[in-house]
């Protein structure tokens, strides 16, 4: 059964919902628009160009060429050593992971999903610089292709936030630990500076996620606030008078980057933070 006009715009709205960044919704809202020209003709190869633009927005955007290069899966198809679209899609979804270990660790079957997208981007290319012998007139196959094309993305763009929550969830309670520690185990510097003395009271956690994954390692990012107690003077200064407290919060971002063959075992893993003490002095914080 093909779909009809009200099932089409319920299935962009949820691509919608899985898209990167405002530009890539902006487009989105562009091809609905496109949709909804009933008087133009070549409406659906409008809808074929901001469908397009979208692939190739997300896909720019995820796979540097430069990165996917890296990969160990990396094979260069012509002498410039140019990813083709396929391998750019592969690296957007799961970065430097293979296809084996995303079928086998994360149950994401990423590969299958490729060879249909291909086809839609294909076809996308064709209506693009559309001739009077390729183009498509009749609604019915419009809608067809269209399903077909919003079908292809949306398995692309699940399987992208599908293969970074399958990482992350084993272990995100370790990865809070492995954050609050960091802040609360070590000096940190940018509060430092602001007093004789600190000491950090409480971390909040806001949130966590899969930041990148790329040709060797796995980025995880913290995200949250830290409550601090910043202190003039010393101990004694405080008893006599001489000294003074004031409580304080930051934003802090934390980032903890484990090894590709090992993303769960963050006894391997870097951890880098920084705090954002720039409210302090009367700016806000980025």
């Amino acid at each position: 059964m093909v779909a009809n006009a009200v099932d089409l715009g319920e299935s962009l709205t949820a691509l919608e919902s899985l898209t990167i960044d405002e530009f890539s919704r902006k487009v989105i809202k562009g091809a609905s628009g496109a949709l909804a020209d009933h008087a133009n003709p070549l409406r659906f190869n409008f809808f074929c160009v901001a469908m397009r633009i979208l692939f190739e927005h997300t896909t720019g955007k995820l796979s540097p060429d430069e990165l996917v290069r890296q990969c160990a899966w990396f094979k260069a198809n012509d002498d410039a050593g140019r990813p083709t679209r396929a391998q750019k899609v592969q690296y957007a979804v799961q970065g430097g992971l293979t296809d084996l270990f995303v079928q086998k660790n994360l149950d994401v079957d990423a590969a299958s999903l490729r060879r249909p997208l291909i086809s839609a981007v294909d076809e996308l290319s064709k209506q693009v610089h559309g001739r009077e012998t390729n183009l498509i007139e009749g609604l019915e196959a419009q809608y067809s292709a269209v399903e077909n094309v919003i079908k292809a993305m949306h398995a692309f763009l699940s399987a992208y936030h599908d293969c970074r929550n399958a990482i992350i969830d084993p272990i995100r309670e370790e990865l809070d630990d492995a954050a609050v520690d960091a802040l609360i185990s070590e000096t940190v510097l940018a509060v430092d500076e602001l007093a004789s003395h600190h000491s950090v009271d409480e971390v909040y956690i806001h949130n966590i996620e899969v930041h990148e994954i790329g040709p060797s390692t796995v980025k995880y990012r913290a995200v949250g606030s830290l409550s601090v107690t910043l202190q003039w003077g010393s101990n004694s200064d405080l008893r006599n008078g001489d000294g003074a407290e004031l409580e304080e919060g930051f934003p802090f971002q934390c980032d903890i980057e484990a090894p590709l063959d090992s993303p769960w075992n963050l006894d391997l893993a870097d951890t880098m933070y920084e705090v954002d003490t720039s409210s302090w002095f009367g700016h806000e914080p980025e």
